[in-house]
């Protein structure tokens, strides 16, 4: 219905004062509004209270045609949805800016004020000039935006009255967590009473229990059964001794006569790291577990409902996914993708039931799947500044702070986080431990408190780690190092450093550092010739654990390969030399070996790790049966291996970024390139969610002809690598069903620049040879 029609119902004169909004209605009708609204990244900001006076407003652009991109836009803020409905706002209206910017636009209206609530909209003008609907009213709650905060970036729980008048507990700046129900897949009843339930997959969560007992005259009117949880089964039962760090846990549980719902008094957790978390008084406690079973024996007991209430973060489902020719390769990347989410029961990256505290490096592998499987950067943003001021001791992990305040630009396009902690995490190259021979090193007495507390570590030792767990029973030789020789000039340690001075070199100029980017530029160039020169062996075209040992190991050539130390000319015999090794490494170093062998063009390679059936594989943690991605590759390679851990489940982001080839070559992902490896699956397809929108590519191997589809959002282009079979020399590249005589060869691939938004098919055809 039309705007002129609905407002002349209501009398000729308001008519009259909307007719210059009828006319551009009119108009819009053709544009759809823009979506995936922003505010300070958060998609649901109704849920959660922001701690700034000048909060920023993001959305995807509309497309109308292909192509299609925004050329301006105007923004309304107001105390009130009945003011933005009559496009009359009292806060801020932008009027037309002209712009092509959708993301991070900074308010700029009169002052906003602490503890008030505001209402915004937004529409945008297309490539033809044409204005677009105006897109759906978000609501954003200004908390105590005047406190002092301990750290950049600290959140805390706050108490929030919602419109309808009721409390709700939220996070500031920061998606809430909240109990999504499940229901069994399965429930039985044994002969001697005991009900067994199971639910899909296990999840960080409590339980609603609807029971009806029927007291019999002479009982009581109220008694205590047993409620047992765990993660693991054997058969029709909970296995009650599933070993390393598998849940097993009985809860006493007291009804009453009649029906009623009951959760269970699970108790707290008990902080046992330097940072671990706990669980806020007015929730309820949570612990992973998939199936539960009721002891009800001698009782006159039914079960009417059983709610498995996982607590974790808001979650599109359907923003994300990945499917294949390949059966096995689709359910490793639904068990990641899952791990992903469940594992965001603290609001935050603190993954696993032992631990529920917060590492650098695991935080930035949850980071990067996190981006991978939902358009959601808030958990993120709040995660990295967190650890930015919480260091752990693994000197390897103090560089990942480095890498997610990068992964955090390239993903948002938002610069706000490397000018706010530049500062904070310039240290944290630890170039304060630079030895003579230009490399650093945590064991030739420079590790001084005064260093300590300028990345923000309170403990009392740093140290390398390589990979975890450094001990096993199953391997006795250095655990899931592949016996490196840790030496005083440690190779990985080495590798982190150069990988992230040249991050840090681009954030300088980013921050505005010129100066100090070029110092930087001229260190990691420095640092490269040293690293040949010190780490190298040409006899044996292989890198070494250190200075001082012959030992090379896995981790000290995936870790050069994967952060671009290794030449050209000696790529060859560092990567045959990889591929004698197999999966040698722990589930944390996977991540890179996996990003190693997809960026050196090893994909058929990387693809047979990602499908291994051996014991060291995601296929074994489904064998065993864990619906999460485990701490370990085992149980018998970690004694307390848990089964909920996100730290393993890079496939999450591996598989879209790598394998399907999706990747920003600009911030914010206004720019794409994409350049697939099908590595020998027959097809696949894939949807990234990005801020810019969703992006989705499928290659079909199936016919003579290479198929690519690609699909991208309004205001994005990308350059698009279509794989040429080997020894092709002549080439035919359509369009949409037109050749193209654009298409130019680009190494192993035929390579179409500028693609516009919109879908697109591609087809490559090669003569036979």
């Amino acid at each position: 219905m039309s705007k002129l029609k609905k407002f002349c119902w209501l009398g000729m004169t308001v008519c009259m004062i909307h007719i210059v909004d009828t006319v551009q209605a009119a108009t819009a009708d053709t544009i759809v509004a823009p979506t995936g609204l922003m505010t300070n990244l958060l998609t649901k900001p109704e849920k959660a209270v922001i701690t700034t006076l000048v909060p920023t407003f993001s959305w995807i652009v509309p497309q109308k045609e292909d192509n299609d991109r925004q050329t301006a836009y105007q923004l309304l803020v107001a105390s009130s949805p009945v003011a933005l409905e009559r496009s009359n706002p009292d806060v801020w209206d932008s009027g037309k800016i002209e712009s092509r910017n959708a993301l991070h636009v900074a308010y700029a209206g009169h002052p906003l004020k602490p503890h008030t609530t505001y209402y915004w909209k937004v529409r945008i003008w297309n490539k033809s000039g044409e204005p677009s609907a105006y897109s759906e009213v978000q609501q954003f709650h200004i908390g105590d935006a005047l406190r002092e905060k301990q750290w950049p970036g600290e959140s805390r729980w706050v108490r929030l009255d919602t419109a309808q008048g009721k409390e709700m507990w939220t996070f500031e700046d920061r998606p809430p967590i909240q109990y999504h129900p499940a229901y069994p897949v399965h429930v039985s009843r044994k002969q001697n009473g005991t009900w067994f339930m199971a639910f899909e997959r296990a999840g960080f969560a409590n339980v609603a229990l609807t029971l009806s007992w029927k007291a019999a005259p002479d009982d009581r009117t109220d008694t205590t059964l047993m409620v047992r949880i765990g993660e693991k089964s054997a058969g029709d039962s909970i296995d009650t001794k599933p070993g390393g760090g598998v849940i097993y846990e009985e809860y006493p549980l007291s009804i009453k006569a009649g029906t009623h719902t009951y959760y269970l008094d699970i108790p707290r957790f008990k902080a046992r790291y330097p940072h671990s978390q706990v669980m806020p008084e007015h929730m309820m406690e949570v612990i992973p577990f998939r199936f539960l079973e009721i002891a009800g024996s001698g009782l006159d007991l039914s079960v009417v409902s059983a709610e498995q209430l996982s607590l974790h973060v808001p979650y599109d489902e359907y923003a994300s996914y990945f499917v294949s020719s390949d059966t096995l390769l689709n359910r490793v990347y639904d068990l990641c993708r899952y791990s992903i989410i469940a594992n965001t029961f603290n609001g935050d990256y603190a993954a696993s039931q032992r631990e529920r505290m917060m590492y650098e490096a695991d935080a930035y592998i949850h980071q990067m799947g996190h981006y991978a499987v939902d358009r959601e950067f808030a958990t993120a943003r709040y995660s990295l500044e967190n650890m930015i001021y919480h260091a752990t001791w693994p000197t390897e992990w103090i560089s990942h702070s480095i890498m997610m305040v990068w992964m955090d630009f390239l993903h948002t396009g938002d610069t706000s986080v490397i000018r706010k902690n530049y500062d904070a995490i310039r240290p944290k190259l630890m170039t304060d431990l630079t030895m003579p021979n230009g490399l650093i090193s945590t064991t030739t007495g420079l590790v001084t408190d005064e260093f300590r507390k300028s990345i923000f570590f309170n403990g009392e030792k740093l140290t390398d780690i390589v990979d975890w767990p450094q001990r096993s029973p199953a391997l006795p030789e250095g655990g899931e190092t592949d016996g490196y020789v840790f030496t005083d000039y440690n190779t990985v340690v080495n590798a982190f450093h150069y990988h992230t001075l040249k991050l840090m070199e681009k954030m300088a100029r980013i921050a505005g550092k010129k100066k100090e980017a070029e110092q930087l530029r001229k260190r990691h160039e420095k640092l490269f010739t040293i690293f040949q020169r010190q780490f190298f062996d040409r006899g044996r075209g292989i890198y070494t654990d250190g200075i001082g040992t012959d030992h090379a190991s896995l981790h000290a050539n995936l870790y050069p390969l994967v952060f671009g130390l290794v030449p050209e000319r000696e790529k060859p015999r560092v990567l045959d030399y990889v591929k004698t090794k197999g999966m040698a490494c722990g589930v944390y170093s996977a991540n890179y070996l996996l990003e190693g062998l997809f960026d050196a063009g090893e994909a058929e390679y990387a693809l047979s790790l990602l499908t291994s059936k051996s014991d060291r594989s995601w296929y074994n943690m489904l064998r065993v049966g864990a619906t999460m991605t485990t701490e370990a590759w085992d149980n018998k390679y970690k004694n307390n291996n848990g089964w909920s851990h996100a730290w393993s489940a890079s496939p999450a982001h591996i598989l879209p970024r790598k394998l399907m080839g999706i990747t920003p070559s600009a911030p914010g992902f206004r720019q794409v390139t994409i350049k697939p490896q099908p590595s020998g699956l027959a097809w696949a397809k894939a949807k990234l969610p990005t801020i810019s929108g969703p992006v989705e590519v499928g290659f079909d191997c199936r016919q003579s002809d290479f198929m690519l589809t690609v699909s991208l959002p309004a205001n994005v282009t990308a350059d698009v690598y279509l794989p040429l079979p080997e020894n092709a020399k002549n080439f035919t590249v359509s369009q949409n069903g037109k050749v193209t005589s654009e298409a130019e060869k680009a190494g192993n691939y035929v390579l179409v620049k500028n693609v516009g938004a919109g879908k697109h098919e591609f087809r490559l055809s090669t003569p036979s040879m």
